[in-house]
């Protein structure tokens, strides 16, 4: 009788596993874009005639690099193509072709070289989306931008693009010609070491921590606005903790030694990386080498995300950060912490 009721107790009255069990946490902030603009460049993803056809109109071509769902691609989108001068612009001078970077459809470089879009993806070391690279004729990637960029700036880079500026100035150099008031003072951080600065790290003489260096500009609304948000956050100033953390302003002859023992100032350093907007953070490790770069518009979601990216070495086992990014969230959501990716 024991056994029976033992038997009967294990069948009837076990307990609920799924009440027991944390609350899987909500996934929110994705956008999905479901119409792109009908003026992009109707293709069949052979690059080398897309060039062709864009060289006899006297064009460049524009590949937009995106990913479903991605909230910053939906404000590209939303905002900047649907604006009326950006899109004369686009239109006028740029042949503008869209790949999914998780996509499966077959494509041909200008050089010949075959890819599927997520392969292509890769080889063009895209990180962020939106990602854009600008080509010359020759397939030359003249500009690239890795996120987004407000319309004001976008205005900016198509102008320098389209004109071909490139041929004898960098776009570091041409944004900085237009920049009216250059004398001031940075947003100021305890985070921030004293100069001077003398980065140089190799693999034979590796530094003890990690660096992050950040490119800023006085009277600059956007490096404010970092500044009073999320550089704010219990999170960031956490992870920032036992890294060597160095601010630069980028318009200035600031002279100092970077990681490859190169000696330089932080105009030239900047113009170097060919950075494309302020405030940018680029994260270098140990031995010198660049990991990743904050280049573009981030919320506080993939800021926290590219510096934790360095910070735990995720970089070292996950070379894509979208998909360090993905598995990030979901052991977030496993254990219960709603994610947010437009926060």
């Amino acid at each position: 009788m024991r056994i029976l009721f033992l038997i009967f107790s294990l069948l009837f009255f076990q307990p609920s596993f799924s009440a027991v069990e944390a609350k899987e946490g909500d996934y929110l902030g994705a956008k999905v874009v479901d119409v792109l603009p009908n003026w992009f460049k109707t293709t069949f993803m052979d690059f080398s005639e897309d060039l062709e056809e864009a060289t006899d109109e006297n064009k460049h071509v524009m590949i937009y690099f995106h990913q479903n769902g991605c909230p910053y691609c939906a404000k590209l989108v939303e905002d900047n193509f649907s604006d009326k001068a950006i899109v004369a612009k686009l239109q006028k001078d740029f042949d503008v072709i869209e790949t999914n970077m998780w996509g499966d459809r077959d494509l041909v470089d200008w050089t010949g070289r075959e890819f599927s879009e997520k392969e292509f993806s890769a080889f063009m070391k895209v990180q962020f989306t939106p990602t854009t690279l600008f080509l010359n004729s020759k397939g030359d990637v003249v500009l690239r931008l890795n996120g987004y960029q407000s319309i004001e700036k976008m205005h900016t880079v198509l102008d320098y693009v389209s004109t071909k500026k490139y041929l004898n100035q960098s776009f570091a150099n041409y944004a900085n010609s237009l920049k009216k008031d250059t004398i001031g003072i940075l947003n100021k951080n305890p985070l921030f070491e004293s100069g001077p600065h003398m980065l140089a790290r190799s693999k034979t003489l590796p530094a003890q921590n990690y660096l992050a260096v950040f490119f800023e500009e006085p009277n600059c609304q956007e490096c404010d606005t970092f500044h009073q948000t999320l550089m704010q956050l219990k999170q960031t100033k956490e992870l920032f903790k036992g890294m060597q953390v160095v601010q630069l302003n980028a318009l200035s002859d600031e002279k100092l030694i970077a990681p490859s023992g190169k000696r330089t100032t932080a105009k030239a350093w900047y113009e170097d990386l060919k950075l494309t907007y302020k405030p940018a953070v680029v994260f270098f490790d140990k031995q010198g080498g660049e990991i990743i770069r904050k280049d573009a518009f981030f919320k506080e979601y993939h800021f926290t995300g590219i510096i934790e990216y360095v910070v735990t070495e995720g970089y070292k086992h996950q070379s894509s950060f979208q998909r360090y990014l993905e598995e990030r969230s979901d052991k977030l959501r496993a254990k219960g912490v709603t994610v947010d990716i437009w926060k």
